[in-house]
C-alpha cells in the first residue's frame, strides 16, 4: 500500500516541500488556513491543485493520512499540532518541520500523544534551492522511518538524534555560527566603512578563511582560544574600542570581549599554563566546559 501523506501549511516552505513531494508522485493532501478564506481560498486552492495536490479546507480531511508534515509559521507551530490532537491518530508519523527551539519541538510531541512525531528541520541553501535538494535533519525515535520515507520520495535526509528536539537544537546552534558571523561582518565592515578600509578588509579576511577547511578552522580557532585567551582579552578591548571609535556601536566586539574575558579568568583560576594549545578539540572543549566560573 503506497504511502498517503498530508501537509499543514503551504506557505513559501510548504509550497517548495509540497511541490517536490507531490512530483515524487505521492499522494498528497494540503490543508491551509487560508483555504477558509472566501477571497484567498479559491487561489490557494488552484496554487495546490497545480502542484498536483489535493486541497482540504477542513483539516479532518487529513484523518487517515500515514505521515503528515508541519509547515506553518514558528509562532503557530504548537497550536497547530494542538488542534491536530483529535485528527492524527494512533501510529501516525507526524513530521514537524518548522523552525522552532527545541522546548516547542518537545510541546508538540507531548501534545499528540497518539501520533509518533518526530523533530525535523530544513537546513543549508534553505528554500531557495529546489525541494528535493534541501538539506533535512532529523531527530526522534522515529525519525530513521521518516528518514527513509522521505528520501523515497527524493528528499535529501540525515537522521541526527535519537530525541525529539535534537534537530531543532542543530539548527538554532547553527544559527549561532552563522548569524553570528552575519553580526561580526555587519559590526567590521560598518567600520571599515568609516574608515575607508572596506575592500582591503575583505581582501585580508578572504585571505584568511581560504586557507583553511571549515572543520580545521574551528578546531584552530577554538584550541587556540583556550591557550591564549589571556592575552587575547587585551586584543579584544582594544578591538571594541576601535570600533567604537569610528562611530559604530561595538556590540559583537563587546560580546568578543566578554568571552576572551571569562575563558581567561576561569583558566587562571584552574592553574592552567598559558599558551598551552589542546591537541584536539574535543580536549579544548572539555577545557572550557570544566572552568570554573
Amino acid at each position: 500500500m503506497s504511502t498517503r501523506w498530508g501537509l499543514v501549511g503551504f506557505g513559501e516552505a510548504g509550497r517548495v516541500i509540497g511541490t517536490a513531494l507531490a512530483a515524487s508522485g505521492a499522494d498528497l493532501a494540503v490543508h491551509d488556513r487560508v483555504l477558509l478564506d472566501p477571497e484567498r481560498g479559491p487561489g490557494l486552492a488552484e496554487a495546490v491543485r497545480a502542484a498536483g495536490a489535493q486541497p482540504v479546507a477542513d483539516v479532518a480531511a487529513l484523518a487517515g493520512r500515514d505521515v503528515v508534515l508541519s509547515l506553518v509559521t514558528p509562532a503557530t507551530a504548537l497550536a497547530v499540532a494542538e488542534g491536530l490532537a483529535d485528527v492524527v491518530g494512533n501510529g501516525v508519523l507526524y513530521v514537524d518541520l518548522n523552525s522552532t527551539a527545541p522546548q516547542v519541538k518537545e510541546a508538540v510531541a507531548a501534545a499528540l500523544p497518539a501520533a509518533r512525531v518526530v523533530d525535523g528541520v530544513m537546513t543549508g541553501g534553505g528554500i531557495r534551492l529546489d525541494g528535493s535538494r534541501i538539506p533535512i535533519s532529523l531527530a526522534g525515535p522515529d525519525a530513521p522511518e521518516a528518514a527513509r520515507l522521505l528520501s523515497g520520495a527524493g528528499f535529501r535526509t540525515a537522521v541526527v538524534g535519537e530525541q525529539v528536539g535534537a534537530a531543532a537544537a542543530l539548527k538554532m546552534l547553527r544559527s549561532v555560527v552563522v548569524k553570528g558571523l552575519e553580526g561580526l561582518w555587519t559590526e567590521a565592515l560598518l567600520a571599515a566603512h568609516e574608515l575607508d578600509v572596506v575592500e582591503p578588509l575583505i581582501a585580508m579576511v578572504e585571505e584568511t578563511l581560504d586557507r583553511w577547511p571549515t572543520r580545521d578552522f574551528a578546531t584552530m580557532l577554538v584550541t587556540t582560544h583556550v591557550a591564549h585567551a589571556g592575552r587575547r582579552q587585551a586584543e579584544a578591548r582594544m578591538v571594541r574600542d576601535t570600533v567604537a571609535g569610528t562611530g559604530v556601536e561595538p556590540f559583537m566586539s563587546a560580546a568578543l570581549v566578554a568571552r576572551q574575558e571569562r575563558t581567561a579568568r576561569g583558566l587562571e583560576q584552574a592553574g592552567r599554563q598559558a599558551g598551552e594549545v589542546p591537541p584536539t578539540l574535543a580536549d579544548a572543549l572539555e577545557v572550557l566546559r570544566s572552568l570554573p566560573g
